[in-house]
């Protein structure tokens, strides 16, 4: 099957991971897939470290400027 990783959600993308690495643990992907999943999981990881470093932005910039407020309102 062919997913579109950057249409995915995250908990897609981590639901996705998680079935390719089963299959490579339990030993269930034929020899000539193995550099297809290990590809694929990469490219996952890597989108999902990405969406996780944009959150963290996202979130230091929102109480950065909650304490900003927070800090004008008492003055």
């Amino acid at each position: 099957m062919n997913y579109d990783i950057e249409k995915m959600t995250y908990e897609e993308k981590d639901k996705r991971l998680q079935e390719i690495l089963q299959r490579l643990d339990q030993s269930e992907t034929p020899i000539d897939k193995i550099a297809d999943d290990a590809s694929e999981a990469a490219a996952l990881i890597k989108s999902m470290n990405e969406t996780l470093i944009k959150a963290r932005k996202e979130l230091t910039d929102v109480f950065t400027e909650l304490e900003r407020l927070r800090k004008d309102k008492r003055v």
